[in-house]
């Protein structure tokens, strides 16, 4: 939240300890503001000479965030015309009219008027505030980029001297969504290019708390702050393309021109294949053993086979860490010896991506690769991680996370900068991408209490470990121990296939296996997470033998 300071008037910050806390506890800079009203101009010319000096001689004032009380009108004139984003407080609807009229984007009764309208209710979210408000005064004022403000402007709307809508209200309603008027759902945030640009003419996103959750995995798996990078993506889907391509345009760099050759198991999510289909990538299936993690010796010998054809050819790993249909975790470990030994020792190169869409939530707390930096160790350089999984965010998301030195590697010598939006490179794929989508798994995150020690995080991994191993012991009861797959460190269980009703009924997943697995017959799978808790496991497995008493249905 580099951009934001809050003044407070003495009163307001006296007053109101729990908000001033809130926000410090958010690296807020909050300023108990005393003086006459002239000084806002003072203090916004000292902000924007410090904004100058951190990011670049474009720097704007303008995101500031200013309370003032009912007896400061002329503060809110002056922090108005200095740029700022104001939020009145007034004693009565009376006082508050005349601080809209004065210039205020927000006015209330009380500071707790203000949080409760924009739904404020844990300390962490006191830092959306000042985006809220900002992000509004920025719609109402915002003329140069081909983005149409018919849909976020407030106030009335003429076509050919007709008025559209005489009441001036949002010409296109959202109620029916769930959206609530003057929510940040009801703002457009666009979080374009690399979130730790700085870009001073476009300023409808919400890239520093999109930083702020970087900065949260990259301490979750073990990187310092300078060192942890990566962007909020659209999904595990868009964290494999991102890897793939990152990592194969490095690959090719390194080797002289090169292009790699892409490993990876049969049982990897089909959005890997894809993504080497669209970046052009030549890849090899490596088999898998019965319980779906990657067979190492067959790895073995497809590396030797490689090196003895395409002895120049660099080695693309994609490792599952967490396959989709048994929820099989691949020995890292092991598959990094193994390249070692068969690639960097014979003057070969090779780069680990890690497609860790559920487990990348647990995978440092349950630590199987032992308690470990994975991009040091391991010489992982990108992992790609879902929001919408194992962390439950209500909008399709994730990230895909790597370190600072791989990326300098890997695009010093390409100039990926955007003319139009001094300031912006871009190496994500699509460019511009949701600020509401960062805003809603920044709020889940920190519900995860991920901002601070993961307790939360923790104790909700606890659980499922618990329900996995649970339902495996009912299930094994029912079918026998050689009928359950369950894969060391996995939350999936894999069971035989009940009717046609009862897979509907539990939404539960069909497994498919290799072939020459056949004498497991038709599967199915449960995902342990914490909606499957003792007493859904309970009424399953009732159901389950049920199921499995009955006659099958006549064809």
């Amino acid at each position: 939240m580099r951009e934001i300071r809050v003044f407070l008037t003495p009163r307001l910050y006296d007053d109101n300890q729990a908000f001033v806390k809130g926000l410090q506890r958010n690296l807020l800079d909050v300023v108990r503001f005393e003086g006459p009203p002239s000084r806002y101009a003072a203090e916004g010319r000292a902000h924007h000479d410090m904004m100058r000096a951190v990011l670049g001689s474009d720097a704007d004032p303008r995101p500031f965030l200013c309370l003032v009380f009912e007896d400061s009108k002329e503060g809110v004139e002056a922090a108005s015309r200095a740029g700022m984003c104001v939020v009145g407080i007034g004693d009565n609807s009376i006082e508050v009219e005349r601080l809209r009229d004065r210039g205020a984007h927000v006015a209330a009764t009380s500071v707790a008027e203000v949080l409760d309208d924009f739904g404020v209710r844990n300390y962490y979210q006191t830092q959306y505030l000042p985006y809220a408000v900002h992000l509004r005064y920025s719609a109402e004022t915002k003329a140069g980029y081909p983005v149409s403000l018919l849909d976020s402007l407030r106030g009335r709307f003429r076509a050919d001297g007709v008025e559209l809508d005489p009441h001036g209200r949002r010409l296109i309603p959202r109620e029916i969504l769930g959206i609530r008027p003057d929510s940040l759902a009801d703002v457009y945030i666009n979080n374009v290019g690399w979130p730790l640009d700085s870009i001073q003419a476009f300023r409808l996103n919400a890239r520093d708390l999109e930083s702020d959750i970087i900065r949260m995995f990259g301490a979750f798996y073990g990187l310092r702050p300078e060192r942890a990078r990566g962007f909020v993506t659209s999904g595990g889907t868009e964290g494999n393309f991102t890897g793939l391509w990152w990592n194969r345009d490095h690959l090719t760099d390194l080797s002289g021109g090169a292009p790699p050759i892409l490993l990876t198991s049969e049982q990897t999510h089909y959005s890997v294949s894809k993504a080497a289909q669209q970046l052009a990538i030549e890849g090899r299936l490596v088999r898998t053993v019965r319980t779906g993690e990657l067979d190492l010796d067959h790895l073995a010998i497809l590396l030797d086979e490689i090196k003895a054809v395409s002895p120049e050819r660099p080695i693309l790993m994609n490792l599952n860490v967490g396959t989709t249909q048994t929820g099989a975790v691949d020995d890292l470990p092991r598959v990094h010896g193994l390249l070692r030994d068969r690639v960097t020792a014979r003057g070969g190169v090779f780069a680990i991506h890690l497609d860790a869409a559920l487990m990348g939530a647990v995978l440092p707390i349950i630590s199987p690769f032992g308690d470990v930096n994975l991009f040091d160790t391991y010489d992982v350089r990108t992992i790609a991680i879902s929001g919408h999984k194992f962390f439950g965010a209500t909008v399709i998301c994730g990230v895909c996370l790597t370190e600072q030195g791989f990326l300098e590697a890997c695009f010093s010598r390409r100039d990926v900068s955007v003319k139009y939006l001094t300031g912006l490179h871009d190496i994500t794929p699509s460019g511009s991408r949701s600020g509401f989508n960062a805003l809603s798994f920044h709020n889940t995150l920190c519900g995860l209490y991920m901002h601070t020690d993961q307790r939360r995080l923790r104790q909700l991994t606890r659980q499922c470990y618990w329900n996995a191993a649970y339902f495996r012991e009912r299930m094994t009861a029912v079918v026998g121990p050689e009928r359950v797959l369950h894969p060391q460190h996995s939350l999936s269980v894999c069971f035989p296939r009940p009717s046609r009703a009862l897979m509907q009924r539990y939404h539960l997943m069909p497994v498919t296996m290799p072939e020459r697995f056949a004498d497991l017959g038709e599967l199915a799978g449960v995902c342990a997470l914490v909606n499957l808790d003792q007493d859904k496991i309970d009424e399953l497995i009732a159901d389950y033998v049920r199921d499995r008493a009955e006659p099958p249905a006549p064809c």
